[in-house]
């Protein structure tokens, strides 16, 4: 298997979120003009949408901009040309193939992504727009931040939503951000002039900024912006809702997994990039700011996560729910078979026999003690009844990953008010070698992609409750049930399957023995 489809770079969310190019055939001199406060912005016309590729939402971050806060974004005169992708942040190099995890995720459109590679540079503080006219028009606002961790991935994936932004009457907005040591290696140890960190996530806050300042520009209504995102991008969302520089930036946001975002680095992120500048010979912070970027992409770098504190991020910012989240409602939730995805390197899971499950689930990193496996599996199984090993092994270690996440996420929002609405994706995938409802699996959904016959009306049911979450804050429309709020007691839950069903989640009396058992255990993190 290609190094393109090598399970890290499925299990970060590269292949679902970082690694589709959105270009149009032909730019035509005639396209579309929006007037930001930068300059005026010349796009393309796709599918009835009118799309705006690449505009800069901060300055390059290269040389002695390298690990600041991003700086506002630069002036231009005439009409600048929009219809070209702007660059992706350093990180390992993942071109487009033709394969059918690609498709799935591209709604079958890879034609119109794999013809022109993203490029790989510094200057990647870009948003892209998608709106179904360049009008006054006031539509609700999707601002999607993509996966892929915190080392990979683009938003351009998202621009293929065009048709969806039509149907919905929204305006659609996909963003890149610095990723990698570039974004997270803190630097307050070396230099105090480098106390604040994480500009990773504070390229986010000044993308919101950029939205509120410019959207009406394209048709957009900054009073009604809402956010969401998958996996890596679901981390980033938690991480905004307890920062008080994002406050009312965005009204509502959409976590599709990830792990808890009080997973953050501590008191050794000082004295981490040490070892680094020896090996690179680097003296101080303006050494490391002339070398190339490619010297700072890799799984090896240090800082490769967001840290705690460097006056950018609170400690622990969900030991309990954000405060500056508690007067806006959230939809939460993840895939019934999170881990196929990662378990790619390890076929013997996707054959298992009933004797395996429980010393898998024991002898994997998922921490499920010995002593309490048997009766979490016979508790699953009589929940279940149909499910085969694989099928049990598969939704007890999504479970005791991802879904304890989002579970203790919802849990903890559900004491503020206004709402949580909880969801799981069960759609199987049919992709080989047994993915099931894998990690990411309802992505393509939530923008109108739908990536095969079956799944056309889950597809509209979906983008249609992410639409009404916009426009009005609750996800309920009329082409899908009752979606009721998730509270503790009740565990409320809407199951996205071929047919979409809502009440009390079938998997909250053996998630309950589970996360028990798991109480005094770090949680898996995949990513």
């Amino acid at each position: 298997m290609s190094d393109f489809l090598d399970r890290r770079s499925f299990a970060s969310g590269a292949l679902a979120a970082g690694l589709l190019t959105a270009m149009p055939a032909a730019a035509a001199p005639s396209g579309p003009v929006a007037k930001t406060r930068q300059g005026h912005a010349r796009g393309f016309v796709r599918n009835g949408a009118a799309v705006f590729l690449g505009l800069p939402y901060g300055a390059d971050t290269s040389g002695a901009r390298r690990f600041r806060p991003p700086a506002p974004p630069p002036a231009w005169r005439g009409v600048r040309d929009a219809t070209k992708p702007g660059q992706r942040a350093p990180q390992s190099p993942s071109p487009a193939v033709r394969h059918p995890i690609v498709d799935y995720f591209a709604g079958n459109r890879t034609d119109e992504i794999i013809a022109m590679p993203e490029r790989i540079g510094e200057d990647c503080l870009v948003a892209n727009v998608v709106t179904p006219a360049v009008d006054r028009g006031r539509r609700p606002v999707m601002v999607y931040i993509h996966g892929g961790g915190f080392a990979s991935g683009t938003g351009l994936v998202a621009t293929l939503g065009d048709r969806f932004a039509v149907e919905e009457d929204v305006v659609l907005v996909t963003l890149n951000h610095r990723l990698g040591a570039l974004g997270y290696m803190y630097l307050g140890g070396v230099s105090t002039d480098f106390a604040v960190g994480n500009p990773g996530m504070l390229d986010l806050v000044a993308a919101l900024r950029w939205v509120r300042d410019n959207i009406a520009a394209f048709g957009g209504d900054p009073a009604k912006v809402t956010v969401f995102g998958e996996s890596g991008g679901g981390v980033k969302i938690g991480l905004l809702l307890g920062m008080p520089q994002a406050q009312g930036l965005f009204r509502g946001p959409t976590i599709q997994r990830g792990p808890n975002p009080d997973r953050v680095a501590r008191g050794e992120a000082p004295r981490r990039p040490r070892p680094f500048m020896d090996r690179a010979g680097a003296a101080d912070v303006a050494a490391l700011q002339s070398l190339p970027f490619e010297e700072f992409v890799g799984s090896n770098m240090p800082g490769n996560l967001p840290v705690a504190g460097a006056r950018s991020l609170a400690p622990n910012p969900w030991a309990k729910a954000p405060e500056t989240a508690a007067s806006i409602p959230l939809v939460i939730g993840y895939c019934k078979d999170e881990l196929t995805l990662f378990a790619l390197a390890k076929p013997d899971l996707f054959k298992l026999a009933w004797p395996d499950v429980a010393g898998r689930l024991s002898a994997d990193d998922l921490g499920v003690p010995v002593d309490a496996a048997e009766a979490i599996v016979a508790a699953y199984r009589a929940a279940f009844p149909h499910d085969t090993p694989s099928d049990s092994y598969f939704r007890i270690s999504s479970d005791a990953s991802f879904g304890r996440a989002m579970v203790t996420m919802a849990d903890r929002k559900a004491k503020q008010r206004p709402p949580v609405y909880f969801y799981r994706m069960e759609l199987d995938t049919k992709l080989p070698p047994g993915l099931r409802a894998m990690h990411t699996a309802e992505l393509p959904l939530t923008i109108g992609l739908s990536p095969r016959p079956e799944a056309d009306a889950l597809t509209k049911q979906i983008s249609g409750a992410w639409a009404a979450f916009a426009r009005t804050g609750n996800p309920n429309h009329a082409a899908m049930p009752m979606w009721r709020p998730y509270d503790t007691a009740g565990a409320e839950c809407m199951i996205f399957d071929r047919s979409v069903t809502s009440g009390p989640d079938p998997q909250a009396a053996p998630r309950a023995l589970l996360y028990a058992a798991l109480a005094n255990r770090k949680q898996y993190n995949p990513l």
